[in-house]
């Protein structure tokens, strides 16, 4: 006897509790493209699919259902991290920088200046950070485990959110007990709901964690963005020096100092269709978040945000990686907040 389409999909959908993140989020183009899904599978199930911007089936599914305790777009799971103020719970905010100067840093620096009190003092083994191939601007997950390498690492990047597959390998190494993880509004939601899971190869992941940095997070772009970039300045890749987003503009400073400016409307075709179903600017889960919206010139806006965030920012300010002052502009970051659930996408 032939099955109806309803019979088929009921069936489908038992075998493959991964269904739910197909009909709900990845054809609905609401996937943050944060890969939490495919670090907590332990069968291998999911791979990522660069040009659809989106994972895939890659290998049978074991029925363990973690995929769907990790998604930050699932409905459930974003009640699960919602907030009730714009900025989100938060201990203390300053102005930041870091005591050492870099090529690289953006703002202030201070992501690279907490990370290396992190590994100095020894409180986590390595940081897992996003670095940046040179010579082609891509962005690819990056283990550091000796502070003097972060300074390679700094600055934005905006067309990966990567992280959180290079977790897989850490897991796994018994040597590695604390990790320092930066990431974007959509990593930092993903490693929150790793914590609530029940899934026993989630929590072992969410327990390498120990510190959770979050950076400020309007939009991220697909890959296209860095071909394009390059075409409309008229320069290749390898000589761009840094990249930075603000003021609406797309600012690119070369090898020479020399810069150039594309107005980020004339970049929006290359918006990551998932951003647009994000209303976290601040990266509200983190144990400290830190942007440049906010602060003093040449400084970063820093919220810390939980206790053991406090404990990094002190040491970091006692050892001299950082110095920090009151006199942000809340207000300021507010107002991006706003804005950023203002273009919230409707559900298709």
């Amino acid at each position: 006897m032939l099955k109806t389409d309803t019979e088929i999909y009921t069936i489908t959908s038992a075998i493959l509790p991964y269904q739910e993140l197909v009909d709900q989020v990845w054809e609905k183009n609401l996937c943050s493209g944060c890969r939490g899904c495919i670090a907590v599978c332990l069968a291998g199930t999911l791979e990522y699919d660069q040009k659809a911007g989106r994972p895939y089936q890659m290998n049978p599914c074991v029925e363990c259902k973690a995929c769907l305790d990790v998604c930050p777009r699932l409905s459930a799971n974003a009640e699960k991290i919602a907030t009730q103020n714009l900025l989100g719970d938060y201990l203390e905010i300053k102005n930041a920088r870091s005591m050492t100067g870099g090529a690289h840093f953006q703002n202030g620096g201070a992501v690279t200046a907490l990370l290396s009190a992190a590994l100095e003092e020894e409180l986590v083994d390595c940081a897992l950070v996003m670095g940046l191939d040179r010579w082609t601007q891509e962005p690819y997950p990056r283990v550091v485990y000796e502070a003097k390498d972060l300074g390679k690492c700094a600055g934005s990047k905006y067309t990966s959110n990567a992280i959180l597959e290079s977790m897989k390998d850490l897991v796994k190494d018994q040597s590695i007990k604390n990790i320092a993880m930066v990431g974007t509004a959509c990593t930092v939601q993903t490693v929150s709901l790793l914590c609530r899971s029940q899934n026993e190869y989630a929590a072992k992941l969410a327990q390498k964690v120990r510190f959770l940095l979050g950076l400020f997070c309007f939009e991220a772009f697909d890959d296209c963005l860095i071909a394009e970039i390059s075409r409309r300045i008229d320069a290749p890749t390898w000589n761009i020096s840094k990249i930075s987003a603000g003021e609406g503009q797309m600012n690119i400073i070369l090898r020479d100092r020399s810069t150039r400016s594309i107005p980020l409307p004339d970049l929006a075709s290359f918006v990551l269709p998932g951003c647009k179903a994000c209303t976290d600017f601040t990266a509200t889960q983190s144990d400290i978040s830190i942007g440049g919206v906010g602060s003093a010139p040449g400084m970063s806006s820093v919220i810390v945000r939980t206790e053991r965030g406090l404990g990094l920012f002190r040491i970091a300010e006692e050892m001299g990686f950082l110095e920090a002052w009151d006199g942000v502009n809340g207000e300021a970051i507010e107002r991006l907040c706003r804005l950023k659930m203002k273009r919230i996408k409707a559900p298709e």
